[in-house]
């Protein structure tokens, strides 16, 4: 029974993860750098955890020449939704960037087990599959604060037409990456399977998104003295240095627990954890972010959400 909290933190590791990437981010002035910055410490930790554990730290030239180009993406995809998270937080919120991802992540892991999409076992979509979608989507809309528009609960945040329109494409950009996580998911999956090892994968994955964002830094001129500055002035924060190890501790973990406990339970347990502390923080500000108070109609959106995870996943008519 005990093994089945670790799931759970996990979970709640990932919204946390966000929380302290976007504090992060306020030190270095840059959402790039600082998921430049949090892959590097997950990247060191991994290599630390490869050398300690004597794993490959190469590719072999077989496994380049014979196996897709889109194995080698999830650390792209990675990247883009990390810095995506950095962002997000601040225009959004903790919530809406965990709930709108969350949502992505389910429709595209659907698709992705409907076609066998990155070489996953084929499971065809049924009946029960499309009611969860469906009480999702409801649970999300609830969650955003949707019906409390409409009774006229929260007049003070209702935006301008302009900004409503900008947010609108936040939240899209929010679902999208959401299933570029998903389809990360599947990929090192794939990839743990064809080097033979998790940790090597993970190793693989942090060691291309690292390299991107390092390139993204240097097209865009980013002022890396930032993080000597970031390193002075946040010496008082000393947990905002543990995003990355937190987003690698999830994959290792997840590669742990799956063969104990299996997917599905670690699926939804991890999103349990992720919902409830994401609304935790934004409720009560945690981890100096911005507070809003998290209302009865989105406590019913997360939970008819949880509700539609358990049919998609467990559910089969």
């Amino acid at each position: 029974m005990l093994l089945l909290l670790f799931p759970v933190l996990m979970g709640a590791g990932l919204a946390m993860q966000t929380a302290v990437n976007s504090k992060l981010q306020s030190f270095t002035h840059s959402a790039y750098l600082a998921s430049g910055v949090s892959f590097l410490i997950a990247w060191l930790f991994l290599l630390l955890l490869s050398i300690g554990t004597h794993q490959s730290l190469t590719i072999p030239v077989s496994v380049l020449i014979h196996n897709p180009l889109w194995l080698w993406l999830g650390g792209l995809f990675g990247a883009i939704a990390l810095t995506g998270n950095v962002i997000l937080f601040q225009k959004i919120g903790s919530l809406q960037t965990t709930v709108l991802p969350i949502m992505g992540q389910i429709m595209m892991s659907v698709l992705i087990d409907q076609f066998g999409l990155f070489k996953s076992p084929n499971n065809p979509i049924m009946v029960s599959k499309i009611f969860g979608l469906v009480l999702i989507v409801a649970g999300v809309v609830m969650s955003l604060g949707v019906l409390d528009t409409w009774q006229g609960k929260i007049e003070q945040e209702a935006m301008a037409a302009e900004k409503r329109s900008s947010t609108i494409w936040y939240q899209l950009f929010a679902v999208a990456a959401g299933g570029m996580m998903a389809m990360q998911t599947a990929i090192n999956g794939t990839l743990g399977v064809v080097l033979k090892s998790p940790i090597h994968a993970a190793f693989v994955s942090f060691s291309i998104g690292v390299f991107l964002l390092l390139l993204v830094n240097v097209v865009i001129s980013t002022h890396f003295s930032e993080v000597r500055l970031a390193v002075q002035q946040g010496k008082h924060y000393w947990w905002i240095w543990i995003g990355g190890i937190i987003g690698a501790l999830y994959i290792l973990g997840s590669s742990w627990l799956v063969p104990l406990i299996g997917t599905g339970q670690v699926v939804i347990l991890a999103l349990f954890g992720q919902l409830c502390f994401s609304a935790l923080i934004e409720h009560f500000g945690l981890l100096e972010s911005v507070s809003v108070r998290v209302t009865r109609s989105k406590a019913i959106g997360l939970t008819v959400m949880f509700i539609g995870v358990l049919v998609v996943k467990f559910v089969k008519f």
